[in-house]
């Protein structure tokens, strides 16, 4: 959603309703609120697609201050054909936990507004890959996440002793989660299960222990239709405005080069117990470990791709894919510069290399070192605009036209620190220009290939990763 801070309204705004649906025929118009189908209230998209499956519905609208009850037949896969302002239409369900490492804690003040919503929304995981603890919702909730089996679900796990992952999520009491899982899985809804992971905290034995046990709740070992189906360990986000909370440490290259090999000795068992490696790495891990990414096999079918692991890898198979399709000379001269975070610079260089072997294409990077949160944050959804240009400022061979990822916009429009691109523009006397998260959208927007839309599952092949994913330590 592009804007996620909606009226708590418990009704679907209706922004659109298809000419000839059976909405259309009932008089259901722009702006109606939807309140309830057959008498259960619709609070968000996922409501109105459980309930208006029926062939026969009694509705009700809100219509300026009169309800009004409508009832109609439609086929059993025929459409409403309505479309709404929001995907939920009361509040987003926020966090009550204070996790050790939440990085909404680690943030200033003046911020874009979203960038502060602790959200623990079950919706938000089945729709957007938005990951939840499972430990703020209602007993009402989850007999709704059951009855409606809203799989996959993305579980953040960290650890699956009780005692310490209470302790990570800043709770006085146990916070057992395999019970929940298995719930779960009773009831037909896939897991994705990700690992914050804090040195000294939940790794070593603990993070042993919560693989094993985890592992042990895939289907190939339960037997049962759904189960835990993978886990993302990522590295604990933190910045130099973390001050008075618990003290965590930073990663270093020898702590990342042991983690691999300590996660590389359970994957190789779970391949043979459980068909898969079953357990991925961040991209973060590889970089900082000063190893090269893993190939495009090592990520199966990506299935923490929501969690930006193997972004990196998908950005290299797309340059791979293009290379034999761009052409020997562009069709207008372009001179321009790149903007990049630490994370991704090798690979942004390697795309630029290739783009200069074309005629006419004169590309340098510029790579942004993110002073505004320091810390070890260096991926580019985390870059604000006075990073930027105060580096592109600094930057000696910066061209007049300049390349920036939509990854660091909200909308293409608003970066982090709430500045907006046409101020950025004005403040530069730059050529701003927003480009798509991939090989594919710069060489578009170079003239060098046709346009072309991404699909759903391949949007996460961008320069790192959708703002999504880059601000995953935000939604733990």
């Amino acid at each position: 959603m592009s804007e996620i801070f909606v009226k708590n309204l418990n009704a679907l705004i209706v922004s659109q309703v298809a000419p000839h649906s059976p909405a259309a025929e009932a008089g259901i118009r722009p702006g109606d609120l939807l309140k309830r189908i057959n008498d259960k209230p619709i609070l968000d998209i996922l409501d109105y697609r459980f309930y208006a499956a029926e062939e026969s519905l009694r509705i009700t609208i809100q219509r300026d201050e009169q309800e009004i009850q409508i009832t109609l037949y439609k086929e059993p896969e025929e459409d409403l054909g309505l479309e709404f302002e929001h995907e939920l239409g009361d509040k987003v369900h926020t966090c009550k936990n204070r996790c050790v490492f939440c990085f909404i804690h680690q943030q200033p003040k003046g911020m874009r507004r979203s960038l502060y919503l602790m959200d623990d929304d079950f919706r938000l995981s089945f729709m957007h890959g938005n990951y939840v603890t499972l430990t703020n919702i209602t007993a009402q909730e989850w007999e709704r996440i059951l009855e409606q089996r809203l799989s996959p679900l993305y579980v953040s796990v960290h650890a699956t002793d009780p005692i310490l992952r209470a302790r990570l999520l800043g709770r006085k009491e146990p916070a057992p989660i395999l019970p929940q899982l298995r719930q779960l899985a009773d009831n037909r809804i896939d897991v994705h299960a990700q690992i914050v992971l804090c040195p000294d905290l939940n790794d070593g034995p603990a993070l042993d222990q919560t693989l094993v046990e985890l592992a042990a709740e895939h289907r190939a070992i339960t037997g049962k239709r759904s189960g835990v189906c993978s886990v993302a360990i990522v590295p604990v986000g933190l910045t130099r405005f973390r001050s008075k909370l618990t003290p965590l440490r930073y990663a270093d290259r020898d702590y990342a080069r042991a983690l691999i090999a300590q996660v590389q000795h359970h994957t190789r068992r779970f391949r043979k117990m459980l068909g898969t490696r079953f357990a991925w790495l961040g991209d973060e891990w590889y970089y900082v470990a000063q190893y090269p990414y893993p190939g495009r096999t090592h990520y199966e079918e990506f299935p923490q791709l929501e969690d930006g692991i193997g972004t990196m890898r998908l950005f290299l198979e797309e340059l791979r894919r293009i290379t034999p399709r761009l052409p020997r000379k562009a069709p207008h001269p372009v001179s321009a510069t790149l903007v990049t975070a630490e994370l991704p610079a090798a690979q942004i260089q390697q795309m630029a290399d290739l783009f200069n072997r074309i005629e006419g294409i004169a590309l340098n990077v510029c790579v942004v070192k993110n002073h505004f949160f320091g810390g070890n944050i260096h991926i580019a959804g985390l870059l604000t605009a006075q990073d930027i240009l105060h580096q592109l400022a600094q930057f000696p061979s910066c061209r007049s036209t300049v390349f920036i990822p939509s990854i660091c916009l909200r909308d293409n429009t608003l970066f982090l620190d709430d500045l907006t691109i046409a101020q950025a523009r004005e403040s530069s006397g730059l050529n701003l220009q927003v480009v798509g998260n991939s090989p594919r959208a710069l060489a578009s927007a170079l003239g060098l290939l046709p346009p072309k839309s991404s699909s759903p599952r391949t949007q996460g092949s961008a320069w790192v990763v959708d703002e999504q994913l880059a601000e995953y330590q935000m939604t733990t």
